[in-house]
């Protein structure tokens, strides 16, 4: 049985926005279940604090080093209706 993936041409990653929402949500799920889980003392919160800004950090750095953003648009000239028979 072929791959759909070939039999479609889809690509191999999802596109960069899903991947941009999948780690927006990411991080928000884990800073709340840090803040949930750790204990509420100044060192957990400035603990929290500092891995949530490495993995935003770490995130950006990610998609912008994505190859989608250094690929240029393709050029596909489609041919106007009217000339279609």
């Amino acid at each position: 049985m072929s791959d759909l993936r070939d039999d479609y041409d889809l690509p191999k990653k999802p596109p960069l926005p899903f991947r941009q929402a999948a780690l927006m949500c990411t991080v928000v799920v884990l800073a709340l279940a840090g803040w949930l889980l750790l204990p509420n003392s100044p060192l957990s919160v400035a603990l929290l604090a500092v891995v949530l800004l490495g993995v935003v950090f770490t995130g950006v750095a990610m998609v912008l080093r994505s190859r989608e953003l250094d690929k240029k648009p393709g050029r596909n000239p489609v041919p106007p209706p009217s000339t279609d028979t």
